[in-house]
């Protein structure tokens, strides 16, 4: 082979697009810290450049209510399986909170809901989101009957005798969030294949 034709390290076309995406990026986050430097000062224009750094890789934080009728559930022996779970059928359908009751027969969904006026909290919960209620507890249902899995979301609904939907009640911004009212068992169903697993 010719050496002037033999290239053993060729060069990557770069993304022109791409480029003109980060150029676009970094000048907008500059003109962001030069402003805070400017009105604020130094040090708040670092904190603005680290938070909108680590930004991505944070986790949202959570909703309050969600956070205090956890923690009244923990409080009567609920043991929480899942946060914010999502539909493997459909990502759109989120339940709030999965839980097993205390004596571990029950699987129940969660659905938290907060009013800060005064109206009661769970007459927020319209026909479209009791019929996605309808549809994650026949998802979890399925899954109980999928093969074995190791999450701690499968194993409950395999030995659960049925699954539930529970409306939480919340009041309250923030820390002063408390639970209001718990309505246990808005739709209910049974595992009846368990029911005859058990039959002598």
């Amino acid at each position: 082979m010719h050496p002037k034709t033999f290239q053993p390290h060729a060069r990557k076309r770069r993304n022109p697009d791409r480029a003109r995406w980060l150029r676009r990026i970094a000048a907008h986050l500059a003109a962001h810290v030069a402003a805070h430097v400017r009105n604020d000062g130094v040090a708040v224009a670092w904190a603005f450049l680290l938070r909108t750094l680590i930004a991505p890789w944070r986790r949202p934080a959570r909703d309050p209510g969600e956070r205090a009728a956890e923690r009244f559930l923990r409080a009567l022996n609920y043991r929480v399986l899942a946060r914010n779970w999502r539909s493997p059928r459909d990502q759109r359908d989120e339940a709030d909170l999965i839980v097993l009751s205390p004596n571990g027969r029950e699987v129940a969904i969660v659905e938290v809901k907060r009013a800060a006026g005064p109206w009661d909290p769970l007459d927020r919960v319209d026909v479209r989101k009791r019929e996605v209620l309808w549809r994650i507890l026949t998802d979890i249902e399925a899954l109980a009957s999928a093969r074995p899995s190791s999450s701690p979301l499968h194993r409950a609904a395999a030995h659960a005798e049925c699954i539930r939907v529970d409306l939480v009640g919340v009041r309250g911004e923030g820390s002063t969030a408390t639970v209001v009212e718990h309505a246990t068992g808005i739709f209910t169903r049974e595992f009846v294949r368990n029911a005859r697993s058990r039959a002598p």
